[in-house]
């Protein structure tokens, strides 16, 4: 994988290029009079990175462009504001000041959502599995520029790791978390979202296992909650408490810390 610019990079485009390819220890190449196609013959790679002043896309020979958008968070935030309820919030029982999991971070449109709600004194630390949508994802957090102020400021306070997320629960002391969150489903979300549907090829495909669930509810402090289609049954493999909202298209269901109700 390499970075370079688009065609006609000004400064600012410059300087992102340069801090993305030393973050992530990645060559960094002129783009000059260059196609992307005579890049990948000349670097002997598949994978560009490409910052322009809208955002760093990732480009393939194969599919469609990868790049960064907040997706549903942008209007969730926005109806947040206007005082309206989010049924993730309400499942997960989020206050200001919690720290939150997301064990499978994707495009982190819901970890933008916990981050507003938990507000500055809180935490939200996003775990991808996959490097490159960890890349993409991070680069877009620190450098997305359109939308509200308070969208900005809640993609700043989202951390990205890149582990899987059986390996980093491991990692992590008892009840260093309030609650620990899980969204298996967003490859089939984001296949409806246009211009990102290259993510599919980049997804982990694994869902979380009997192990992963032993693990969240030991780091947890107060419960683990679980987001799958309207057809998913993972919660009643886990033994999760399905919670009911006819308007939403997903189930969220939970286990609480002790494992009542």
């Amino acid at each position: 994988m390499i970075v370079t610019t688009g065609l006609t990079p000004n400064a600012q485009v410059r300087l992102h290029a340069i801090e993305l390819a030393e973050r992530h220890g990645l060559p960094l190449v002129e783009r000059g009079e260059h196609s992307l196609d005579e890049l990948r013959r000349l670097y002997q790679t598949d994978e560009i990175l490409v910052v322009t002043a809208k955002g760093t896309r990732l480009e393939s020979s194969e599919g469609e462009p990868f790049f960064f958008h907040p997706n549903t968070a942008a209007f969730r935030i926005k109806r947040l504001e206007r005082g309206d309820t989010d049924t993730m919030l309400r499942v997960c029982q989020i206050k200001p000041g919690d720290h939150v999991l997301d064990a499978t971070l994707g495009l982190a449109a819901d970890a933008i959502v916990f981050a507003h709600a938990v507000g500055e004194t809180g935490r939200v630390v996003g775990v991808e599995a996959q490097r490159t949508i960890a890349l993409v994802v991070e680069d877009g957090l620190r450098h997305y520029r359109d939308g509200s102020e308070t969208l900005r400021q809640a993609m700043s306070r989202v951390e990205v790791v890149l582990d899987h997320h059986l390996t980093f629960l491991q990692s992590q002391p008892d009840c260093s978390f309030d609650v620990v969150y899980f969204d298996p489903m967003f490859e089939r979300q984001v296949s409806l979202s246009s211009g990102i549907a290259a993510l599919r090829r980049f997804a982990e495909a694994g869902l979380p296992d009997e192990a992963a669930i032993s693990e969240a509810l030991r780091v947890a402090r107060r419960r683990v909650v679980l987001k799958e289609g309207k057809t998913g049954r993972l919660y009643e493999r886990f033994g999760f408490t399905p919670f009911r909202n006819r308007r939403d298209q997903v189930t969220y269901s939970f286990k609480e810390k002790d494992g009542g109700e």
